[in-house]
């Protein structure tokens, strides 16, 4: 029986801001590719990290997002030049601003709806030490039971000892728990190796059949669980 739902944070519950990637692109190289072309891109990001995790690449939370953002202005027609230019204004504005701060409308008020079901909802997320007081400043701690951050606790996704942090803390099994999550290697394969039935966001429906279940986003996967639950 279902009784948790965990959530990634970047890229999941927080996305980048790429009006702020833009501009410092622009600043940086002269040119800078739209909002929407940059969100498309995303899944080319996705892919470069994917390959790199595939090829056995020793890799950090940190290594991961800067490969992440090589493959998608790679995938935009940005030159290995102007990767060189953009890569450290865009970890600038990063380090004085963090730019996973876009929140999609809905969310809170989504994961809400979980919680109203008696679900303990709550995050693991790889990074810094930092997620929980970025999840407080965007508006979603206080739909969350608690946060799992690697930096804290020292151990990264896809280790499946992290979502077994998160499994004892809210006191479930992991066969009724689901992890959501957006990038295949990292998250949907660490969830699996803890027990915990993933769930991959695929927001264009590019991905096919992966294996496992798949949602364009955290508010339409919310609304699908609450009505599948009966509740709907």
């Amino acid at each position: 029986m279902l009784r948790a739902v965990f959530f990634d944070a970047g890229g999941t519950l927080v996305h980048p801001d790429y009006a702020r990637v833009a501009a410092a692109m622009l600043s940086a190289v002269g040119r800078a590719p739209s909002v929407a072309a940059l969100a498309e891109a995303e899944y080319a990001g996705r892919a470069a990290v994917e390959a790199a995790m595939a090829a056995e690449a020793p890799l950090t939370d940190q290594s991961r997002w800067q490969l992440h953002f090589a493959g998608v202005l790679t995938s935009l027609g940005y030159t290995a030049d102007e990767l060189r230019l953009a890569a450290p204004a865009i970890r600038a504005e990063h380090r004085r601003a963090n730019l996973w701060t876009i929140v999609q409308p809905g969310a809170a008020q989504a994961l809400g709806s979980l919680r109203a079901l008696g679900l303990v909802v709550a995050c693991i997320s790889n990074s810094d030490g930092t997620v929980s007081g970025l999840l407080t400043t965007v508006g979603l701690a206080g739909s969350l039971e608690f946060v799992v951050d690697s930096g804290v606790v020292g151990v990264e996704k896809p280790d499946p000892e992290i979502f077994r942090i998160a499994l004892r803390r809210a006191g479930v099994d992991a066969a009724d728990a689901m992890y959501v999550g957006d990038l295949y290697p990292v998250d949907v394969v660490g969830a699996r190796r803890a027990g915990l039935e993933p769930v991959l966001l695929d927001p264009l429906g590019r991905y096919g059949d992966r294996g496992c279940r798949t949602a364009p986003d955290v508010p339409s996967f919310c609304r699908t669980l609450v009505s599948s639950l009966g509740h709907g």
